[in-house]
Parts: structure tokens; sequence; C-alpha cells
């Protein structure tokens, strides 16, 4: 049995799970595949255990899963449409089922592979709810949404939440791997220490679980928090992402210089369009503004303003997990792009291709995983 469930994990498979990009199918093969293979098991804890060594060796900071995508669900990965309808329904709010689908994928929100975390509630932005979505947020800020009639969305891992009679060694595997999930946080006990959440893969209404337990899978996505309101806010309080364990290379702070000046002019370019003209008084009635002009002219206190935005962006692009590269002419650099630019091919093993097999490989793989032939580029078959 288990030999049969292994076999059928290509490496590519593999790899995609540990990058925390599989799809939910995927994950259900792999995680059923880990409790009868121990030697998987311990690939799996192996390859984690490098991985950690480099994520340390090349990170100074601790990655945001903005774009982890939230996709175990039974059907379509769906999930977070699923909480959103739910909440829609709790408020008795009119909505399209097939039209919200559409918008999903017109506007981007909904991929063949999930929902992006960053674009959880935005179908309930459009029904006009107000939306705010925070990381590192903690079990108070759910009772005090809760308390607050608010709607609760979370991010979870779901393969934690769910499996809970998961021995050690798997449950060591799977650790920090997948905020794959959305669920709606219904209510909170705080004498039992339970959490009753709706969840759009379960077959219940309602599911009941121990807050330490839903905090291991809620940590996974950073406890990313999605809180929903029907209501105008009495009081708005800023929650940015902290940035303070970012650190940037002196080349980064050389271009926040430029972005600084560039977001300045881009500023006058669109108040001069409006009307607006230098004047060494602001006077919103004359459209005088004594920022209109060049960024070299500016007082330091202004300087200062538009360089702080510019650090904070290149910081949070860092948070988020992007890397910001330089452009150079080398054979690294055109390798690179030229994988960029061939990413959306698919290719097929000339010798499994026939009419009814056809094996899809990497551009860069050496060898087909089905029949095992030395793949080469020039023999590939492309779609």
């Amino acid at each position: 049995m288990g030999d049969e469930l292994t076999k059928n994990i290509s490496d590519e498979v593999l790899a995609t799970f540990l990058d925390g990009n599989a799809t939910a199918q995927e994950n259900k093969e792999i995680i059923c595949a880990l409790f009868e293979d121990a030697e998987l098991r311990e690939l799996l804890h192996i390859s984690q255990s490098v991985d950690a060594e480099l994520y340390a060796m090349s990170h100074e900071c601790e990655i945001i899963p903005m774009t982890a995508m939230a996709a175990a669900c039974d059907e379509g990965n769906h999930c977070c449409l699923e909480c959103e309808k739910y909440i829609l329904r709790k408020l008795k709010i009119d909505f399209d089922e097939q039209q919200l689908l559409k918008n999903a994928f017109d506007r981007g929100w909904q991929k063949e592979d999930g929902t992006a975390l960053h674009n959880v509630g935005r179908h309930l932005e459009e029904k006009g709810l107000i939306v705010t979505r925070q990381y590192k947020s903690t079990i108070c800020d759910i009772i005090d949404a809760l308390e607050a009639d608010m709607n609760v969305i979370v991010a979870v891992d779901s393969g934690e939440l769910i499996n809970n009679n998961v021995n050690e060694t798997i449950e060591d595997c799977l650790i920090g791997q997948n905020p794959d999930h959305t669920v709606v946080v219904l209510s909170y006990n705080s004498e039992k220490q339970e959490i009753t959440i709706y969840d759009p893969n379960s077959s219940n209404q309602e599911d009941v679980y121990p807050v330490e337990r839903f905090e291991n899978a809620w940590n996974d996505s950073k406890k990313y928090l999605v809180t929903v309101n029907s209501r105008n806010m009495k009081e708005y309080i800023p929650k940015p992402i902290d940035l303070s364990d970012v650190e940037l290379h002196d080349d980064l702070n050389e271009l926040r210089e430029a972005i600084a000046e560039n977001a300045h002019e881009v500023w006058a370019l669109e108040r001069q369009a409006q009307g607006w003209t230098y004047g060494p008084q602001r006077d919103d009635a004359k459209k005088h503004n004594p920022c209109m002009v060049k960024y070299s002219q500016l007082p330091e206190s202004e300087k200062k303003f538009d360089r702080e935005m510019a650090i904070n962006t290149l910081k949070l692009v860092k948070k988020l997990g992007y890397d910001i590269t330089k452009r150079e002419e080398t054979e690294l650099y055109k390798d690179l792009l030229s994988r960029i630019r061939n990413a959306n091919e698919t290719y097929y093993c000339p010798q499994c291709y026939g009419e009814n097999v056809k094996t899809p490989v990497e551009k860069h793989q050496a060898f087909c995983h089905v029949c095992g032939c030395n793949l080469k580029q020039e023999d590939l078959y492309k779609s």
C-alpha cells in the first residue's frame, strides 16, 4: 500500500508541496503517503531541515505569507468564496452564486489553485461591508471582533486543524507548511477553551476545536485575521505589518532616494492636473501649495516623508517574500530570464508522448519521472 502511494508522487509534486504551493488534492495524496511510508517521512523531515537552514542564511526577517493560496476545499478550491457566501447569507445580503464566481476569476481573486490570502473578503467589500485584514493577530483580537458583532475569517493549515490523530513524526513534518484554508470563526468559549467555526470543507454546520489546536493551525498563516463589519466603525485603529525586523542592503537604501523623488513627481503631476500651483503658504481656495517645487527644493521635513514611504515600501516587499534583484547582463540573469519567459509553456517527455499518454515534465528536468529516459531540451514536445 505504501509503495503504491509513494510511486504516484513525483519529485515535482513533492517539491511543490515543500514550497507550500501544492493543490488541495496533491496535499491529500502526500499526507496519505506519509502515514504509510517511513522513508518518505524521513525525506520530508530532512528536506525541511535543509530548507530551514537555507532560509536562515538568506533571510533576515520573518516572511508574511500574503500570496499563500487558501485552497483546501473538496470542489474547485473555493473555500474563501464559500466563507464569504456564508457571511452574506448570515447578513441576509442577496447575491448570485454564479456571478460571484465569475467576478472572482475575472478580477484575479480566484485562481485555479485557490485564493491568495490578501484577496480574502473582496466580495464582501463589493457588497459595501467594511473589511479589515491583519497579520500577527491574537485570540483576544478574535474575541474583541466577535463581541463587537463582527464576522471573522481566519486562514489556517487544514492538515493541522483537522488531522488530530496524526503521529508525532508526521505532525512535525507538516508544521509551518500550508496556510491553505479559510474558516469562519463563530464563537469562543473561555470556560472550555474551545473555538467554534464554520468550515466549508466540513459536512457539519459547526465544528468545535480546542483553542490550542486551533492556534497551532492558525500560526501557519502568521495568524491572519479578516474582520467584516456591516456598520461604520466608531474608531479606526491602523495596524500596519510590523517591519521592524527587516534590514535592507546598501544598494536598496540608494534605491530609496530614487523612489522618494519619483513619488514626489507623481504627486506633483496629479496636483498640477487638478489646478494646483506653487504658493509660499498652503491655500486650498486658491490651490496654492509650497511643495509644488522640484524634489531638490523641498525642505528636509517633506523629503523625510517621501523617504519613509519609499523605505517602508521596500521593506514591505521583502517582508512579503519577494526579492528585489538588480538587473545585470550575467549568464545567471539570462538563464533566469529564459526560465521566466517559458514558465507558462508545458513540455512533454518524447518517449512517453503518445495518443493516450502524455507525461508533462519540467523544461530543465534531467530524467522523466515515469519512463526514466534522459531528457534533452531539443527533443521535448511543447504545447
